[in-house]
């Protein structure tokens, strides 16, 4: 005869421990006490196992426990429908997305539904963050062009067509504040093409930061192959410094080995493996230039859950809109 653990009895009771205290019961006519006592269960369960108790241990299986009904505040059919048609067709989309274009459609239901939904449906995948190394609190500036992050990506070859024997690199150039990227891809991998992609964001935007925050690679600086003596030793800036001089751009550089220090530009590339790399398929460079635009112009009309679920453009705008209302209040 098999029991529960007398330690732990808030735990399921098994069926043989539920047939035969019924039939004690039924049969041998125990009183109810020494029922209770002999298999140590709870009164009001075993009132509720006679009550269904035929004298047949199929009688006391665990019946489901789902509502005959819905609820009725439960999320319509349709509305369901909507987030599973919304998935299927943008594989890629996240459920933040699917929740502001329902909003956008008028549909009233919350984030955490949306999320709810897709994982009944088995249309949820969870990703395990990395482990933090460093907690130092980290300054975002209260606004636009103050800051701007910048790295480097290789562009993964699995993308390139087959006679394609180039390698190629996607610079990335991201506000801080407003999250607003701006992509220049190349086939060359230097300090030139460096300012290049500065002077390309400048064409986009119009402006430049105050300050512009890097790594430690070659692409950016130079300090880890200068020496104090050598055929390196030079007393004058390289053509980087020089170009971020002339136009009073400060350069920081991170420290070495710490690229969660430039954690929102890592982690869009992150975003840009996921969702465009993935299925990307390119021929040339210029093809590449032309998928790469369609992408980050989707990528700026993504909402994010850090700017209050708007969309990077919609904040830089925003911004943009309140400086032309100061200036002309100041003229």
């Amino acid at each position: 005869m098999s029991i529960i653990s007398y330690e732990r009895n808030y735990l399921p009771v098994d069926i043989e421990t539920k047939y035969h205290a019924c039939l004690r019961r039924v049969e041998s006519l125990w009183p109810i006490k020494k029922v209770l006592s002999f298999y140590h269960v709870k009164r009001q369960s075993l009132y509720r196992w006679l009550k269904v108790f035929d004298g047949s241990k199929e009688s006391l299986y665990e019946k489901s426990h789902k509502p005959k009904s819905k609820h009725p505040k439960a999320i319509k059919q349709e509305i369901v429908d909507r987030i599973n048609n919304l998935n299927r067709r943008n594989k890629d989309i996240s459920y933040t997305e699917i929740w502001v274009r329902l909003r956008h459609e008028n549909i009233n239901i919350s984030l955490s539904s949306v999320l709810r939904t897709l994982k009944r449906n088995n249309l949820y995948v969870s990703y395990k963050p990395h482990p933090k190394k460093h907690n130092k609190e980290y300054h975002t500036p209260d606004n636009i062009n103050i800051k701007w992050q910048m790295d480097v990506k290789y562009v993964p070859n699995e993308c390139k067509a087959p006679l394609l024997e180039d390698k190629y690199y996607q610079y990335t150039i991201l506000d801080e504040h407003s999250r607003l990227r701006i992509l220049y891809y190349t086939n060359e991998h230097s300090m030139y093409e460096t300012v290049q992609a500065i002077k390309f964001a400048y064409s986009k935007l119009k402006v430049y930061p105050r300050e512009i925050q890097t790594d430690n690679g070659l692409e950016f600086t130079d300090t880890q192959v200068r020496k104090n003596k050598g055929k390196y030793l030079r007393d004058y800036d390289n053509y980087l410094e020089r170009f971020l001089s002339l136009n009073n751009i400060k350069h920081h550089l991170i420290r070495p080995r710490t690229p969660e220090h430039n954690g929102k530009v890592e982690r869009s590339h992150r975003i840009d493996q996921d969702k465009f790399y993935k299925y990307l398929r390119f021929y040339s460079l210029e093809d590449l230039r032309y998928q790469g635009a369609l992408w980050n112009k989707r990528y700026n009309n993504m909402p994010k859950a850090v700017l209050n679920f708007k969309t990077p453009n919609e904040v830089y705008n925003e911004k943009i809109n309140e400086q032309r209302q100061t200036d002309d209040f100041l003229i």
